[in-house]
């Protein structure tokens, strides 16, 4: 229905008076049939196999240089550089990556983004000390202490490196710790 009320009807096409496709789909029709004949008594031939011969390239052949990130292509020292350290604070257990290459100060940083994200970052920093375990049955008497004032942290990180590596367990986490907070 229209807007004044009268109805409005549709065109009716008669097949007739439809247009013609013809001059379209002729042409496709005609490239198809002419590609098959084309094709027709050709086979494909099978992939070339090399024993004997010698194969000369136009171009160099290209070598993918591009750096990976998969584990089994990595330096294997690279992972060794990498301990896995699992940090008990009260009841919050936080698992901090130590690249044992790099300074106190990279540690202190990840084990400060940690914290942030188990929102225990209301701390100041020289009150803190972990106490290293190579295991948790170690007791605590026995426990590294490394102190996270920033310079305790760089008077005793060569230490505390030396440390780590004679005592990092074979698997993930290779150190435990706790974390404690001093009066100062």
């Amino acid at each position: 229905m229209t807007y004044d009320g009268s109805a409005r009807t549709s065109p009716i096409h008669r097949r007739e008076e439809q247009p013609h496709m013809a001059h379209l789909v002729e042409p496709f029709i005609s490239r198809q049939q002419s590609y098959a004949r084309a094709m027709e008594g050709h086979q494909p031939s099978p992939a070339p196999t090399v024993l004997d011969a010698h194969i000369e390239h136009p171009q160099p052949v290209r070598t993918n240089n591009a750096p990976t990130t998969h584990v089994h292509d990595a330096d294997p020292n690279r992972n060794a550089d990498r301990i896995r350290v699992s940090l008990l604070w009260e009841a919050t257990t936080l698992n901090v990556w130590l690249n044992l290459k790099a300074d106190g100060e990279a540690f202190y940083k990840a084990f400060q983004q940690q914290a942030s994200k188990q929102h225990k970052d209301g701390f100041e920093r020289a009150t803190v000390v972990i106490k290293m375990k190579k295991d948790k049955a170690v007791p605590d008497k026995e426990a590294y202490a490394l102190s996270l004032d920033e310079d305790d942290l760089e008077a005793d990180w060569e230490t505390t490196r030396g440390w780590l590596e004679a005592n990092r367990r074979d698997k993930s986490p290779q150190i435990y710790g706790e974390v404690k907070i001093e009066d100062r």
